[in-house]
């Protein structure tokens, strides 16, 4: 008897905390809810901010009605730890887009401190990105902004001080994309061919530029420059020993794949080209010969890093394209630090048609990022070795 008294006691005392409890929450309730009211929060708006957490709640309270709030927090991309500067800068600005602001804010490159800036130059354009690249890097440039000078620096090869440069020629090539313009102008093709030439930056060793904007004088000759031998050459070839190494690691890695890569031409001297070039122009005139052959001085091959390449046939420089080494080539010669150096649809960036059979080695991180952006060493150079 007594066990069953006690069983209706413990029973009688849950039931008591729960309605405690119950009519606690009711109570909390009805406070939020005519908080919530107070502010000027409909019925239906209050049913969604309901859902928020007690913090959320306490920051929604330090502020006015906020119309756009709803819209907000049901938004993918609402992000609860920046509520306080949602609520803060809609309701200060309130002649901004809402969605302005809350896509400002969510920027991945924002920075709460610029903000203020931020919505100083939201004011007047529209380029989200452009702005915040602006304000987070450029803005003691001194530099006369507005929406196309926005649409060049949002652009991610922009170079500040090709600016003047890229507006420029966007008044004589508004049909190009501003990405193809910034494009252009990084591979200084404003510029006629073998005009405004200077001498390449040698302080950059491997990763020396050599094309028709930048020479090697007459008498440079790399340093440890190695024979290519045996199966891995078809005729006498020189290359600088890293690029030589790297690219026995390639052909190597092809054979296990029953493929034959062999070099036809590696190094070539000044002296070398200078025949070379002047036998092409004899041939077929100097415009068809700048289409694929360099003049003395501006060839890659001097610099000791570049190689032509054939396979186990011999196949003409034309026919490798349709070979299965070229297709191997393509998708692994990055791993192997080689790119191709005058790919298919550059040939306006390069200066020469396009040459299956022309890789470069410029190092597998270089390699690898020129490959997964599909850009040429012209464009990579420009924006980050320069």
């Amino acid at each position: 008897m007594k066990k069953r008294k006690l069983k209706i006691k413990n029973i009688l005392i849950l039931f008591i905390i729960v309605v405690i409890i119950i009519f606690t929450l009711l109570i909390l309730f009805s406070k939020n809810n005519n908080r919530l009211k107070n502010i000027g929060y409909s019925n239906l708006e209050i049913k969604e901010l309901e859902k928020l957490s007690k913090n959320e709640l306490n920051i929604i309270y330090k502020y006015d009605y906020n119309s756009n709030l709803v819209y907000i927090i049901t938004s993918e991309n609402y992000n609860k730890d920046k509520l306080d500067l949602y609520l803060d800068y809609t309701l200060k600005n309130s002649d901004i887009d809402y969605l302005k602001i809350f896509n400002l804010i969510n920027h991945e490159s924002f920075k709460k401190d610029n903000i203020d800036k931020y919505i100083t130059y939201l004011k007047k354009f529209d380029n989200i990105d452009g702005i915040i690249k602006y304000v987070n890097e450029y803005e003691n440039k001194n530099i006369n902004l507005d929406s196309t000078t926005l649409s060049f620096i949002n652009e991610e090869y922009f170079i500040v001080d090709y600016l003047d440069r890229y507006l420029n020629y966007y008044e004589n090539h508004k049909d190009l994309s501003y990405k193809e313009i910034v494009t252009r102008i990084n591979s200084n093709l404003d510029y006629e061919f073998y005009t405004d030439s200077t001498k390449s930056d040698l302080t950059k060793e491997m990763y020396t530029l050599v094309n028709k904007y930048n020479y090697l004088e007459k008498d440079f000759v790399p340093d440890n420059l190695v024979s290519v031998t045996g199966i891995y050459a078809r005729d006498k070839a020189q290359l600088v020993d890293a690029a030589y190494d790297n690219f026995v690691k390639m052909a190597d890695a092809a054979r296990e794949n029953n493929l034959t890569i062999k070099v036809t031409t590696g190094y070539r001297s000044y002296n070398f080209q200078s025949t070379l070039y002047n036998n092409y122009v004899k041939a077929d005139g100097v415009k068809n010969a700048d289409t694929y052959s360099a003049r003395p001085g501006y060839s890659e091959h001097q610099l000791g890093y570049s190689a032509d390449l054939t396979n186990a046939k011999n196949v003409s420089f034309d026919d490798f394209e349709n070979t299965d080494e070229y297709k191997w080539l393509k998708d692994n010669a990055h791993k192997y630090g080689f790119i191709m150096r005058y790919p298919k649809d550059k040939e306006y960036i390069t200066g020469y048609i396009f040459e299956s059979w022309h890789y470069r080695y410029v190092g597998v991180e270089i390699a690898t990022y020129i490959y997964e952006n599909d850009i040429t060493y012209e464009e990579y150079y420009a924006y980050f070795l320069r």
